[in-house]
């Protein structure tokens, strides 16, 4: 496989490549070719689409290779789309991006998907949990019967009894390995952006899984923040391991929420969501556990000068966001939002990083804005506000 795969949004300018893909993929299953001239006339990627639609685009080398593409629905998402030019069949894109898909679709608070699927690709489906539930004849072939599919995502948000993940020094991210050179590229790209980035330590969680109790485990490994800018910036295209970290979800007396707007030093500049950070070596005990709660204290003291031991412990959960696991521990304060707003702005304001620029109150969901807002951020306002 070449370098890793890139995912994007959908441009304008994509509509002629989509197109080709859309069509080349469709015809790799046979079709007699009169049903497939019909089918490239009647059936085009325009710029219509790459406007109304949500579109993914998958990269290798710089060129698109497969995308897909759907529109919210009254009560889901529906897929139009999904296509892998016929030369990288078989490498996974197709599940990389239906992924995609469903980590846009729980930031956007839906969780079933639906789609009419080519009378081939039922087995792919099934495969990913699909079930049919109805079908129509098909308008290119009418002898074939387009078969309707469905499947419900698992709810993003799970109650936490306990934490316990454990750091393995020798393991190794397949991921940094393979793009070790593009990885370093971009890493000078970022850096000369924001000279204030640096290229620490941080780690990643494989084998992630929570069970019937409640309890969070998973294994660990040490990665470089550089590869895990790199991941985040292409989309995420290695699925086999999450970015955990923890979220300090700051609440009034009154029951508001407080999110930091990150300052400009910051890899995540103007994004808004609860103080918390990646979890690095520093938060591994000396058995070997990873402190997750310990780095909740120490991210929420850092960055707003507010301390644990003055709020009471509110719900502990996890929030999937698709390759992201927020563990999220409630903090609630007896003090009025905009006074512990005044506390935390004052703090931020008095420290040399500055990490964060702005704090908002959040009473509401719709308080948030539309962009700027990182999936699991409205996810925890959404589960902890309704």
């Amino acid at each position: 496989m070449p370098a890793a795969p890139r995912l994007r949004p959908g441009r304008i300018s994509d509509a002629a490549a989509l197109t080709d893909i859309l069509h080349r993929s469709k015809g790799s299953w046979g079709y007699p070719e009169p049903e497939m001239a019909g089918f490239r006339a009647n059936n085009r990627i325009t710029p219509a689409t790459l406007t109304s639609q949500t579109v993914i685009v998958a990269e290798l080398d710089g060129k698109p290779v497969a995308f897909a593409s759907g529109e919210k629905r009254a009560d889901h998402f529906f897929l139009d789309y999904l296509f892998v030019a016929p030369e990288t069949q078989g490498l996974g894109l197709g599940r990389l991006l239906l992924e995609a898909v469903e980590d846009h679709m729980r930031g956007a608070g839906f969780r079933l998907l639906r789609v009419e699927s080519d009378a081939n690709a039922v087995g792919f489906y099934e495969q990913l949990g699909f079930t049919i539930v109805s079908d129509r004849a098909s308008t290119m072939i009418p002898t074939l019967r387009i078969p309707l599919m469905q499947r419900e995502l698992a709810p993003p948000v799970t109650p936490l009894a306990g934490i316990a993940l454990r750091f393995d020094p020798a393991a190794r991210w397949g991921f940094e390995a393979e793009n070790e050179e593009e990885i370093a590229a971009h890493w000078a790209r970022a850096l000369a952006r924001n000279p204030h980035m640096w290229n620490g330590r941080m780690l990643q969680t494989t084998d992630i899984a929570i069970d019937a109790g409640g309890t969070l485990s998973g294994t660990s490994l040490e990665i470089a923040f550089a590869s895990f800018i790199a991941w985040r910036d292409w989309g995420c295209p290695d699925r086999s391991g999450a970015n955990v970290f923890g979220s300090a979800v700051v609440r009034a007396s009154g029951g508001e929420l407080l999110y930091g707007v990150m300052g400009p030093k910051t890899a995540n500049h103007g994004l808004i969501y609860p103080p918390g950070g990646s979890l690095d070596l520093g938060d591994v005990t000396p058995d070997g556990k990873v402190d997750v709660e310990g780095s909740i204290a120490r991210e929420l003291a850092e960055e707003t000068g507010l301390s644990i031991g003055d709020a009471s412990e509110g719900a502990l959960f996890a929030v999937r966001d698709g390759p992201r696991l927020a563990v999220a521990q409630e903090h609630v304060f007896d003090l009025p939002a905009r006074e512990l707003r005044g506390r935390m702005l004052a703090h931020a304001r008095a420290t040399e990083d500055q990490e964060l620029e702005d704090i908002l109150i959040i009473s509401r969901v719709s308080d948030l804005p539309s962009s700027k807002v990182p999936g699991f951020s409205r996810l925890i306002a959404r589960h902890l506000l309704g």
